[in-house]
């Protein structure tokens, strides 16, 4: 999942800079592309603070300190989330500055996901693996599957222009 997280945001990264020199991407596709991208994000920390992580603390009690760290990174991404909607909402009104605050957005995101995702993947990796959930190996939980989330960034993709459906449960932008 980390690694579809780190390449969608490289898409949508490199999505905005193409907006921004004027290479393409319309700014309702681009608002598309970020919501796929951003609802999966929000849906992967939502699950892993309501679901994995209690089940780590439960299990190795030594890892409390670095979940509860990892659950305040996800406040802050959820803080960056929200701020990138806001952009998103007005991107478009001929205003310059919002493609390029956007980036700036994109860019914070993506160093604060990476040092996330990197400390995460060193400190719980191994207990996240050996952790036996019922079910989980049958049917893995919502924010460890990518299906849902690339279906909505192929439709970004594909020149959808962001006028019909989206994602009812996104949050986020």
């Amino acid at each position: 999942m980390h690694a579809w997280l780190r390449d969608e945001l490289g898409r949508l990264r490199g999505d905005v800079e193409s907006h921004l020199a004027g290479r393409s991407v319309r700014p309702r596709a681009l608002a598309a592309h970020c919501l796929a991208f951003c609802s999966a994000l929000e849906r992967h920390h939502t699950g892993e603070d309501a679901a994995a992580f209690p089940a780590l603390a439960e299990q190795f009690p030594q890892l409390r300190p670095v979940l509860q760290e990892l659950t305040r990174d996800h406040r802050i991404i959820s803080d960056i989330l929200r701020r990138l909607q806001s952009l998103l909402d007005g991107l478009g009104d001929r205003d310059a500055a919002q493609p390029r605050d956007v980036q700036a957005e994109l860019d914070g995101l993506a160093a604060l996901m990476e040092s996330h995702f990197t400390y995460e993947e060193r400190k719980i990796a191994a207990a996240l693996d050996s952790l036996d959930i019922p079910g989980w190996h049958d049917a893995p939980p919502a924010f460890l599957r990518i299906a849902s989330a690339s279906a909505s960034a192929s439709a970004s993709d594909s020149g959808d222009d962001g006028d019909g459906g989206g994602d009812d449960d996104a949050s986020h932008c």
